[in-house]
């Protein structure tokens, strides 16, 4: 892939930032249905979107969700480049797929060298976060509007969907701002 082929989509970066990039990333290509990661899978890397689609799949009791289509531009799998933690929902080409796959430690080395691609890369993941909480927090909206029925009435059924939704678009994004702070406390199992 070339730098020019990037420029377009990485507008006001020099054809030498673009070549870093690309030196520094994984080329990978696609084909349509290829699954690029699966949820649960360990998560060091993202996926930045060159050209082609990707989908968003969860899977509940069994049935396929897609929550989101992602176009050439975008990133996805982002958490994996500042937490070793597990992919939240899996990731599908939708059609013929070209992606630059950036592994965390050379994110880490963007980040220390001071690069341009890391301050947008970082502005990227959080707006991202930003979008996901928001779409999450719509549907938890919607979620409790369903739950909740005047007294005398059965609880309607909650619909999974979009409690799956919910799940992928906040639990990706428990980290704390500061290194040295003491995360939230993981959630207790119940017993089965």
């Amino acid at each position: 892939m070339k730098a020019s082929a990037l420029q377009g989509l990485l507008s006001g970066y020099s054809n030498a930032e673009l070549d870093h990039l690309r030196a520094a990333a994984r080329i990978r290509h696609f084909p349509a249905g290829t699954w690029l990661c699966r949820e649960g899978d360990p998560a060091s890397s993202c996926f930045f979107i060159a050209t082609g689609a990707v989908e968003m799949v969860k899977f509940i009791d069994g049935e396929e969700h897609v929550l989101a289509t992602l176009r050439p531009g975008t990133l996805v799998g982002q958490t994996g480049l500042v937490e070793d933690s597990l992919r939240s929902a899996s990731v599908r080409a939708q059609s013929a797929t070209t992606t630059l796959e950036i592994k965390r430690k050379a994110f880490q080395r963007f980040v220390q060298q001071g690069s341009p691609l890391a301050m947008h890369f970082q502005e990227q993941i959080a707006i991202a976060g930003i979008r996901q909480l928001r779409a999450a927090a719509d549907q938890l909206g919607l979620v409790l509007a369903q739950a909740v029925r005047p007294s005398g009435r059965r609880p309607a059924m909650v619909d999974r969907r979009a409690l799956a939704f919910i799940q992928a678009g906040t639990g990706e994004w428990d980290l704390p701002l500061d290194r040295g702070a003491n995360p939230l406390p993981p959630a207790k199992k119940r017993a089965s």
